[in-house]
């Protein structure tokens, strides 16, 4: 119950992570009746300084934690954890103190017949770290997320739109450093890989064409047939060899859910990426547009406005959250 002359809690939400020697930071304000949540300001803060919200998540980095499949132990819900910790012994360097674990099923909580989790495994001095460079920004982090589940809720959100719920849909997440996917179905998580970055990918999609000295060409061969951009569409893209690995295991575990629609998230050329992509890979691929899952007309970012959406992609995500558990 809350007393009509107590203080009501603000509805905004902040998200941030640490990128570099700046925090990267997204402020929402969740929208009445449903509607989508008015971003409020986003980008890069060169220097920490306090950021007002009612609501403040944290997202780790990817090389801060670990997401490993293990079987569903028969144990109760309140014990998963603990059961989880035990079954992930062998398979971690570090003793099992040192990390602080969080479960989810793979692909929700329906009953199957073989049923699995997801356990994300971060160290305990990873967390603290996270947390007390956040409180720079805000002095209470309530909840610590990740990619995995960020990347989840911006795919879910476009699934719905796309009328695409009920299928099997998956979302890659690019940029210049690395690589992330998932493949998500009724909006529950059901797969995820992270994959080296692919450089080269991205220069094709930018119209980058490599370019090669008079001492890489052979001798006797100085003129080329097709040019550099003939050459360069020949290429083969280590992420898209990578990316049909990932879809070939998808079938093989999951038959009865072909998958529908390849989105692929990166910070610019999102649709001269998707259509390399679907040309090479034969997989229906177009580019998701993250900011359709706020209401309009977002401001400018602070900061360089590239290198503020390739930091923020992960925090708007996170900004989608609905679950109240924290990791």
């Amino acid at each position: 119950m809350r007393w009509p002359w107590s203080p009501r809690r603000s509805g905004q939400r902040l998200v941030l992570r640490r990128v570099g020697e700046q925090h990267a930071f997204v402020l929402t304000d969740g929208a009445p009746n449903g509607q989508p949540a008015q971003v409020l300001r986003w980008g890069l803060l060169p220097e920490a300084r306090a950021l007002a919200a009612g609501e403040a998540i944290a997202v780790l980095d990817l090389p801060h934690y670990q997401i490993l499949k293990v079987d569903t132990p028969n144990v109760p819900q309140q014990e998963l954890k603990a059961a989880a910790r035990w079954q992930i012994k062998d398979m971690v360097d570090v003793d099992g103190t040192e990390l602080t674990l969080d479960v989810l099923h793979v692909g929700g909580d329906v009953d199957r017949p073989q049923r699995q989790l997801f356990v994300v495994a971060a160290r305990n001095r990873a967390i603290e770290a996270l947390t007390t460079g956040a409180a720079e920004v805000h002095p209470e982090i309530s909840i610590v997320d990740i990619w995995e589940t960020g990347l989840r809720n911006l795919l879910a959100d476009q699934a719905r739109r796309d009328e695409l719920s009920a299928r099997a849909c998956a979302a890659v997440l690019i940029d210049d450093s690395q690589c992330l996917l998932v493949v998500c179905a009724g909006d529950e998580l059901f797969y995820t890989r992270r994959m080296e970055a692919d450089p080269g990918l991205l220069a094709r999609a930018r119209g980058e064409a490599p370019s090669t000295s008079a001492a890489e060409v052979p001798l006797g061969f100085e003129y080329q047939p097709g040019g550099d951009f003939e050459a360069a569409s020949h290429q083969e893209s280590p992420l898209v060899v990578e990316l049909q690995r990932s879809i070939d295991v998808w079938e093989r575990s999951w038959p009865e859910l072909p998958l529908a629609r390849l989105y692929v998230v990166t910070a610019d050329h999102g649709a001269a990426v998707a259509a390399l992509i679907q040309r090479e890979l034969g997989q229906r691929t177009v580019a998701l547009d993250p900011w359709a899952a706020f209401a309009p007309q977002a401001p400018a970012p602070e900061g360089d406005a590239r290198a503020a959406l390739a930091a923020c992609l992960p925090l708007l995500g996170a900004a989608l959250r609905t679950e109240h558990r924290a990791l």
